[in-house]
């Protein structure tokens, strides 16, 4: 169903996109034919014929209309095809197509255990999946949602309620997204160090003293007079060059900030080049969420107070690295001097607008892409914050719904988890783990209901060796666990999920370390899961068992990946080394 919706709205635009381009066409061909007339006309009027001259201005005025339509028709095109591509990339999640999107997130990893044992950055990665956030405010706001900086039930609540607007707002999200993708193409160094270091430059002061501007309205008058004196033949001809060359050194020696603003301005633009049409088109809406609502407000801030007159200043700025524009301007008014008071100005009032205005863009792109899972999960549900653990039908969100294989699971005493390899003990436990993730985060999960308390995510399952540092598997496994322990001691509440517990080691160290493991955790404010092949620990009189099944078919291993009560008592490892050829 929702993939049919996004379809439709594949088939809408390409439909739009037609028709405009028919209409492109036709004003390019009418282009061609006034060009071609115009010429023609153009031959008459250089022979003084009085048609030909009135024909040919009507024809220029023509050409300079068809020209402006041309443009206007033409972004539209550019609009409609942006979308398109954001459209593909959300028909991509219905299927594996998603994995080959290169925005892995890798640089938000850091050494916290969970983000790498539940895929959250790196390919093919949770952020990978749901991200459709190109700037680099964008990028960093869903990172440290993904990352849990911030959980409490205020801040989640925030979250949820706005992802809950936009889920009924996709022809917005598809708005600002199509802008936030152009951004992306046009601008090519848009790392997020780069753009806290161009917002740095816009607080940065200089050193211009704005009585100096007065010397700019004296040179200037003084300059005009010139002029007009010269006209009047008062003074020789040949004054007013001399001087624009008086004033062309002058400005160079009386506003030398004027240079290191112009440079600094450069940067800046190279950075938020692109960034004026996700502005203009965020201006536009109206959102009645609390976090919507109040970044929106920052960002037609940014629209109504500072943004044109930027764009106007930083324009003669960049203009005044060309060696006529210098000549020009300040060798006849000193403009330089002007900039630098109308800079120093614009600073003062609106520097703040400006980066509270392009942060809050980001926020936007960060619940959009946490509104990825509503947009294209067909079971998705917004969890619930309660004191009890438990939920019905839960995917892994990075499964393909075709193949994936729901479970419903409540918590109430440490789980045990047993089964033969293969079963699904594993991906159900990163099932859990990503869609706390995603719960935590704000977002809605993959399930068709979830209930859960707020907790603090420890794990203990992709654990490899580190010889760099001379760190073992086993070593490795016990520094999380060291670190589980750690936590237990301060009372925090926690979601411990552990995988083949202490399989670096011997039988018996591993079921006696095991078996210490279980009573730290048997606790109210603790919710884990254990997964083992050690019968012994299932024996442990406090912990719930579970297990997943396998069955043969023809010779043939078969899993239902569904989660049972009770203790596993069936293995496929032998039969796994003989379909491999290792074993007889």
């Amino acid at each position: 169903m929702k993939k049919e919706i996004i379809l439709n709205k594949e088939s809408e635009i390409n439909e739009k996109l037609n028709k405009n381009n028919k209409i492109k066409d036709r004003i390019s061909f009418a282009r061609i034919i006034i060009f071609l007339l115009l010429v023609l006309f153009l031959v008459f009027a250089f022979n003084k014929q009085l048609f030909g001259i009135v024909l040919s201005s009507i024809l220029v005025i023509c050409l300079i209309i068809s020209e402006i339509f041309y443009i206007k028709y033409n972004k539209i095109s550019e609009d409609y095809s942006y979308k398109l591509v954001v459209i593909k990339d959300y028909l991509a999640r219905f299927n594996d197509n998603w994995k080959k999107s290169n925005d892995s997130g890798n640089e938000f990893l850091d050494r916290t255990y969970f983000l790498h044992d539940l895929d959250i950055f790196g390919k093919n990665s949770l952020f990978s999946y749901i991200s459709f956030a190109k700037t680099p405010f964008g990028r960093k706001i869903l990172a440290d949602r993904l990352k849990l900086s911030e959980n409490t039930k205020e801040d989640i609540e925030l979250y949820q309620e706005a992802v809950n607007e936009f889920e009924n707002k996709f022809d917005d999200s598809l708005d600002i997204t199509s802008k936030s993708y152009k951004y992306n193409k046009l601008n090519k160094d848009k790392r997020y160090k780069n753009m806290i270091a161009s917002l740095d430059l816009l607080d940065k002061t200089n050193k211009f003293n704005p009585l100096l501007s007065v010397i700019s309205v004296i040179y200037s008058l003084a300059f005009i007079s010139c002029v007009i004196l010269s006209i009047m033949k008062i003074i020789p001809v040949y004054t007013p060059f001399v001087a624009i060359g008086i004033g062309f050194f002058l400005a160079l020696f009386i506003y030398p900030e004027a240079k290191e603003v112009s440079q600094d301005l450069i940067k800046i633009n190279n950075i938020f080049y692109g960034y004026d049409e996700l502005i203009d088109v965020l201006s536009k809406k109206e959102f009645d969420s609390k976090l919507l609502k109040e970044n929106l407000k920052y960002v037609k801030s940014l629209e109504s107070k500072s943004i044109k007159k930027y764009k106007l200043l930083s324009i003669f700025f960049e203009s005044r690295n060309n060696i006529i524009f210098q000549l020009i301007f300040n060798g006849c008014f000193l403009l330089d001097g002007i900039l630098l008071l109308l800079y120093k100005n614009w600073q003062k009032k609106y520097h703040n607008h400006f980066r509270e205005g392009i942060m809050s863009v980001g926020y936007f792109e960060a619940v959009i892409s946490l509104t990825t899972i509503s947009y294209v999960k067909e079971i998705s549900s917004k969890p619930q914050i309660k004191d009890l653990f438990e939920f019905s039908d839960i995917n892994h969100p990075l499964i393909n719904e075709e193949v994936s294989v729901p479970n419903s699971f409540k918590f109430e005493k440490p789980t045990i988890i047993t089964g033969s390899n293969m079963s699904g003990k594993t991906t159900f436990m990163r099932s859990i783990g990503t869609n706390y993730v995603l719960y935590l985060a704000g977002s809605n999960v993959v399930c068709k209901s979830f209930k859960a308390p707020l907790l603090k995510i420890f794990t203990s399952m992709k654990v490899v060796d580190d010889v760099n540092n001379n760190i073992s598997t086993f070593y490795g496994e016990i520094l999380r666990i060291k670190e589980i322990s750690d936590a237990l001691k301060k009372d925090t509440h926690m979601l411990v999920l552990i995988d083949e517990i202490f399989k670096g080691t011997n039988t018996n160290d591993r079921i006696k370390g095991a078996k210490a493991v279980l009573n730290n955790l048997h606790k109210d404010n603790v919710y884990s899961i254990i997964t083992t092949h050690d019968p012994e620990l299932c024996e442990v009189d406090f912990v719930k068992n579970y297990h997943f099944l396998e069955h043969y078919e023809d010779d043939k291993i078969k899993f239902d990946y569904k989660i049972n009560d009770g203790i596993s008592n069936t293995s496929n490892a032998i039969y796994l080394l003989k379909i491999s050829g290792i074993m007889e």
